[in-house]
């Protein structure tokens, strides 16, 4: 491939298109014979749900205690309503509860595209409320959107050969050489990585890509089951809510800004009259380290996405993809209109509205198949590897909302990055900045390119960022 030179000077006509406009009220608690249950207002525009897929929205709860943290608040499994429904066209809304009954789906249940408003009623676990003064602490939801990978086999690797130097997987020959894609098409399988025949292989000419070897586990989340993702990166906006959610210890850790170049690198978190705040609540949160993501995704309740979801949620069930193609189905990025702008937020060139996105012209927004954005091009994302024991012992345990008295997430089975290395690695290339010389997986990484996908190295720089999957019921 050539090597392309990125010089960005000036955005002459833009806007940003993170403005989805997601919106969640302040809950409201009552209690009535015995029964607490909150109520609030939802709002996001450009929801969807067609033959393909639908988008969605995560909300959770929490009571916060100011400088001693919080109280994470489960909801029932029945009882939820739409109490009314603000939209204009005629919509009718599916509530889905995890078997957790950490939080909720609120989705579009059949065919619908454009904006919701409505008012829900959601029922609480009362378990869960009895050790919480409720009169002393703040009740608050939040939300997050999603987009819903359905059910299904896929294919992992590239046809074609030159995609082989950056660490693509294949199916190998007898002598480790490449014979096709990968098939993957049970989620309980055990997939083998040696370089023999019919088993998954890849080079690692780099070093960075993995130990080539080892068993994919039954247990490890493979993309064939479905699962949510979230739509876009986790941005600034979210990063300073759960900041503030935390006790004093918890958030010296996870504060992520600091040092001479953070806010000359995109960087604008800040902390005014003891809040955490950010001018940019839509820009995606870089600057994270591996426990810092990781703390977001156990806070949340959601759990950090393998190299093989990745590919999932990025190609879809397509059987016989172009070579070194891109989520959005070409294997070229001429089209693309969706760019970091110099403020760090993303936005579109030719001034489109997300809107106007379809499966059609889902290369001009940097849409995968899925329409999951920004899978390519605005932040490395770090997730699970195959490319070591580590991160092949991932079984894909989901966060339940609460973090060590130091601000770390919980899980056992999640890859730890201060106290130890290994287990994950970086998909999707990364925007570093202005004036660039980039090369054939920056910033725009192809789908099967994983370079660093066994690396666990760095810690916070200005294109490092994540994204946090939950399994399906």
């Amino acid at each position: 491939m050539k090597t392309p030179i990125f010089i960005f000077t000036a955005f002459l006509v833009s806007i940003n298109v993170h403005a989805t406009d997601l919106k969640i009220s302040k809950p409201i608690l009552y209690t009535d014979d015995g029964q607490s249950y909150a109520v609030l207002n939802l709002s996001w525009d450009n929801a969807w749900h067609n033959q393909i897929n639908n988008d969605a929205v995560w909300i959770f709860f929490k009571f916060l205690k100011g400088t001693r943290g919080y109280n994470h608040v489960k909801v029932n499994t029945y009882n939820h309503l739409v109490v009314s429904n603000h939209t204009d066209t005629k919509l009718e809304l599916g509530i889905e509860v995890p078997n957790d009954r950490l939080g909720l789906y609120i989705f579009p249940k059949e065919n619908f595209r454009g904006h919701v408003n409505v008012t829900l009623k959601i029922f609480l676990d009362t378990e869960s409320l009895k050790d919480i003064n409720t009169r002393t602490s703040n009740f608050t939801a939040y939300a997050i959107e999603m987009v819903k990978i359905p059910n299904g086999s896929f294919v992992l690797g590239d046809s074609d050969p030159s995609a082989l130097k950056f660490g693509s997987v294949y199916k190998s020959d007898s002598n480790g050489n490449y014979d096709g894609l990968f098939k993957v098409t049970e989620e309980k399988q055990s997939i083998t990585i040696a370089p023999t025949k019919g088993n998954l292989y890849y080079q690692a000419p780099e070093g960075y890509e993995g130990d080539q070897n080892g068993v994919i586990p039954p247990a490890f989340p493979k993309g064939v089951q479905g699962f949510y993702i979230m739509k876009y990166e986790p941005t600034e906006g979210q990063y300073v809510d759960f900041l503030n959610s935390l006790n004093e210890y918890q958030s010296q850790n996870r504060a992520n800004f600091g040092g001479k170049s953070y806010y000359s690198e995109r960087g604008s978190i800040t902390i005014k009259n003891g809040k955490y705040v950010t001018d940019n609540n839509f820009k995606p949160c870089n600057h994270m380290s591996w426990d810092d993501a990781m703390a977001f995704a156990d806070w949340s309740c959601l759990r950090p996405m393998t190299e093989l979801e990745f590919t999932k949620a990025s190609r879809g069930p397509v059987q016989n993809p172009l070579g070194i193609d891109f989520p959005w189905g070409s294997n070229s990025k001429d089209q693309l209109q969706r760019m970091v702008a110099e403020s760090g937020n993303l936005e579109m060139l030719n001034g489109m509205s997300e809107a106007e996105l379809t499966t059609k012209n889902k290369a001009l927004f940097g849409a995968s198949y899925y329409w999951v954005m920004d899978l390519s091009g605005s932040l490395w994302e770090r997730m699970i590897t195959i490319g070591d024991d580590k991160g092949r012992s991932f079984i894909g345990t989901h966060g339940d909302g609460n973090l060590s008295n130091y601000g770390f997430a919980t899980n056992e089975d999640w890859p730890k990055g201060i106290e130890e290395t290994g287990g994950y690695g970086f998909r999707g290339g990364g925007f570093y900045g202005y004036g660039r010389d980039y090369h054939d997986f920056n910033p725009y990484s192809p789908i099967s390119y994983r370079p660093y996908g066994g690396w666990s190295g760095g810690n916070r720089t200005n294109a490092y960022g994540a994204r946090f999957v939950r399994t399906s019921n």
